[in-house]
């Protein structure tokens, strides 16, 4: 119904009851808007928390996957304590696949001994109990569920600063509402259209959660002064969003660059032993079920010795990184080169069709490097010696593969050094 049909004159009665009866929308507005802010805040801060609490659980378990895998319990025990330093973890529990305890964090700040039961889970699956958030993530290496993780995360600061901000708003919405009830008998017809906006305003935030509407300043009176603190409330709250965003995106970007530096070596910028070890059980994996040909060629630089005894380590590291240059030079774009550590490198060669593809890679390898390479004006007596091993023909197993190639490099150096030599069973 029309506002128009409400106008009275302010002598008669139903100014008064008008003004009651404006009162009592306003009030309802107001404390609905105020219930509906405040727990649509609630959510919100759970919400934002629980997914902080979940990028930092996730990449817990992508960083304990391989120690799980290698039973380095120190390493992992040492991930734990670091995640539990930086939030505030009550309860950290890593399991095997079989179900048996891996590990228990320790050191946590606030520690809840109440037991946990294992729960297999092939995706992260959250939940609340009170005041906490748990979350069960698997333990997943090349696509394998190694164990499951158990993270639990307390929310009491959260809800202290929650209560907080529930006091500012009661205390900000309560005074303007004794203004405007003392200002509303002066309200008139334009008075009232600017309060249903409101009202509407801040229904549809509760709704959306989006703290980026703004109610329209109508004049510069009671009612403006309820719209810019209102409008203020959903700037700050705006503010509070985009920041929790940005801290959850640095986050997340410190653990993408957390995980390069641990599967790259500093120097060459090439896969490093601890991701060589991820690549070579997923080729042979690979080789074993689908009856494909793959080699490891272990390479093994000549005379590196001599070149930092003689002209130095700076030296040294210009020769491992040219050679590390030449050699990704040639190879195909699926093939993976590892430095294992020293003048040590591995190649790992996938998917031939052939032997002698991966003799006439070496071949090509050698000629590359067999070209002077000069560092300071000074010509680097360097050269290679590799071994290759094939897979399934000589091992089905990483571990003998990778012994295999080392043999048959040493036979190569013994037969007068930079070349390559395929290892033979006798």
């Amino acid at each position: 119904m029309p506002l128009e049909h409400y106008a009275v004159k302010p002598r008669q009665s139903l100014v008064k009851k008008l003004t009651r009866l404006n009162l009592m929308v306003l009030s309802g507005a107001m404390l609905l808007s105020f219930v509906l802010i405040a727990v649509a805040m609630w959510l919100t801060s759970r919400e934002r928390q629980a997914d902080g609490a979940e990028l930092a659980a996730v990449q817990l378990a992508n960083n304990v996957a391989a120690m799980m895998v290698f039973g380095d319990t120190d390493a992992a025990q040492t991930e734990l304590d670091l995640v539990a330093s930086q939030r505030d973890v009550s309860q950290l529990v890593i399991w095997t696949v079989d179900g048996d305890q891996f590990l228990r964090g320790t050191g946590l700040s606030h520690p809840d001994m109440s037991p946990v039961a294992y729960q297999p889970v092939s995706s992260v699956q959250r939940s609340y109990n009170g005041l906490q958030v748990q979350l069960y993530i698997p333990v997943v290496i090349n696509e394998r569920i190694e164990g499951v993780l158990y993270y639990q995360e307390r929310l009491h600061t959260l809800l202290s600063w929650f209560l907080q901000a529930v006091v500012v708003l009661l205390v900000v919405m309560s005074a303007v509402f004794l203004l405007a009830s003392r200002l509303l008998v002066q309200i008139q017809k334009r008075a009232l259209r600017p309060l249903l906006e409101l009202a509407y305003i801040a229904d549809k935030v509760a709704q959306t959660r989006d703290y980026g509407l703004r109610a329209k300043m109508h004049a510069d009176d009671e009612i403006g002064g309820l719209t810019l603190r209102f409008n203020e409330l959903l700037k700050r709250t705006q503010i509070w969003q985009s920041e929790l965003n940005d801290k959850l995106s640095q986050e997340q970007q410190q653990g993408e660059v957390l995980k390069e530096l641990a599967q790259r070596d500093r120097l060459t910028g090439l896969a490093n032993r601890l991701y060589f070890e991820q690549l070579i059980q997923h080729m042979v994996q690979h080789s074993v079920q689908h009856n494909s040909l793959s080699a490891l060629v272990f390479i093994d630089l000549d005379n590196f010795k001599f070149v930092n005894d003689n002209f130095g380590h700076d030296a040294g590291d210009a020769v491992l990184v040219e050679i590390s240059r030449r050699v990704a030079s040639v190879i195909r774009s699926k093939d993976h080169l590892c430095r294992l550590g020293g003048d040590e490198f591995a190649l790992l060669v996938p998917d031939l069709s052939k032997v002698s593809d991966v003799t006439q890679l070496c071949q090509r390898i050698l000629t590359e490097t067999k070209k002077p390479l000069i560092v300071a004006e000074q010509v680097m007596p360097v050269g290679l010696s590799m071994g290759i091993a094939l897979c399934p023909e000589h091992a089905t197993h990483a571990a003998d593969l990778l012994q295999h190639a080392d043999s048959a490099m040493y036979k190569a150096k013994r037969a007068g050094k930079n070349d390559f030599t395929l290892y033979s069973p006798e």
